[in-house]
């Protein structure tokens, strides 16, 4: 009887090492399926990231070259104002067929501050997908260098 019990315990032994039985299988599918659509959706996201900060860089850019046009005029040509209307400036990018990608608003107001300075503000709106009426503004005082 000892060496019954024996010999089958050495086959339950060499059974469960022998190999992988259906359910650790179904078991290990199910977390490596996990896993990709895990790692799926992290590259979406990335993708969506990193469309919306290609869009803030151009914004920040247009604000920029914006902001050096209204610093280079004279003191004279530049009056205070409320916001101006909104330019609309097209970017184009190097695509498969040179498509536009967005289409970018650009405003700037100017206000007298007192010691003969002027706050400079530009603003720039556009629209992305899901996420309507972003905006980037850039600030900036202007001195009256020239004693105008």
């Amino acid at each position: 009887m000892q060496a019954h019990r024996s010999r089958s315990r050495s086959r339950a032994g060499a059974r469960r090492s022998g190999g992988v039985t259906l359910l650790e299988l179904m078991i290990a599918l199910v977390v490596l399926a996990f896993g990709l659509l895990t790692v799926a959706a992290a590259q979406i996201h990335a993708m969506r990231g990193s469309s919306s900060g290609r869009h803030t860089t151009q914004a920040a850019s247009i604000a920029q070259s914006q902001l050096a046009q209204l610093q280079r005029q004279r003191w004279t040509t530049i009056p205070a104002t409320g916001w101006t209307a909104p330019v609309t400036v097209t970017n184009t990018v190097q695509a498969p067929a040179n498509m536009n990608e967005e289409t970018y608003a650009v405003s700037w107001r100017i206000a007298d501050l007192p010691g003969e300075r002027r706050a400079i503000d530009v603003r720039v709106t556009w629209n992305e997908p899901n996420r309507p009426a972003r905006s980037y503004t850039l600030s900036s005082v202007r001195y009256n260098y020239e004693g105008l």
